[in-house]
């Protein structure tokens, strides 16, 4: 089973990790985040998650607001220190709900309840979902309007090589080193773009991952990645949750 942790402390991240691998030797820990927003880019990127062990309470709000945003067939096991979320919890369809500390056993009752669900999805069930999917799913934007010189350009978005929005202002740099602006948000392209080709990198970046030519790790627990002509002087810092999740999208 491939699951996703989402805590910010670390030492329970890391205790967490170890229980289930200790319960579940064939278990694979995909990943752990530790805020919301590289929370919900992971579970957009992890199409192949089958459980989510989320913290209920983390520094920048709660993991409920995750599952706002994104909408994720893993099983959620919500795990906290305090149980007056238990009603919350479950009006988000979650497996279970967990109190701190999780002792062994209340563990296992979770895994053995995600376990009977996931069992139930044959094979065969997998591959027709994963057809309905495609022939249902969200059509990416093929184009992008930009401001260009005096002028409107129409630009296919395989020529988009990065995206960065500063000061109030977004700029969509080209294959060429041009760059166009636009009045729409980060937040817009996220949605709109392939996830599977574009990686948010940071807060203020967007990039095509075929730029990506190089990452570097930095004086702290930092990655940088830095981009291939015409970009050579271009590189953004990123979290190890973003570093992770952008070399899971290159390695497939």
């Amino acid at each position: 089973m491939k699951v996703w942790i989402i805590e910010d402390e670390k030492a329970l991240s890391t205790a967490l990790s170890q229980q289930l691998i200790r319960l579940r030797p064939d278990i694979t820990i995909e990943g752990i985040s530790t805020n919301i927003e590289d929370s919900i880019d992971a579970i957009r990127a992890y199409r192949d998650i089958d459980i989510i062990f989320a913290d209920i309470k983390i520094d920048d709000g709660d993991s409920f607001s995750v599952f706002d945003e994104v909408e994720t067939d893993a099983m959620v096991v919500f795990t906290t220190a305090y149980d007056e979320y238990a009603l919350k919890a479950f009006d988000y369809n979650c497996a279970d709900y967990l109190l701190k500390p999780i002792s062994d056993e209340a563990l296992e009752r979770a895994l053995e309840r995600c376990e009977k669900h996931l069992s139930r999805i044959s094979g065969e069930q997998i591959r027709t979902m994963s057809e309905d999917i495609a022939r249902k799913g969200v059509k990416y934007r093929k184009r992008l309007f930009l401001d260009y010189g005096t002028g409107t350009l129409i630009c296919p978005v395989t020529r988009l090589a990065y995206i960065l929005t500063e000061n109030g202002y977004t700029r969509v740099f080209l294959d060429d080193g041009t760059f166009g602006s636009t009045d729409q948000s980060l937040n817009d392209f996220v949605d709109s773009l392939d996830p599977t080709l574009f990686c948010r990198v940071s807060r203020q970046a967007i990039i095509n991952i075929d730029y990506a030519e190089i990452i570097t790790p930095g004086p702290s627990r930092d990655f940088t990645v830095h981009l291939r002509a015409p970009f050579k002087d271009t590189a953004f810092i990123m979290t190890p949750e973003k570093t992770k999740l952008l070399r899971q999208l290159l390695s497939e």
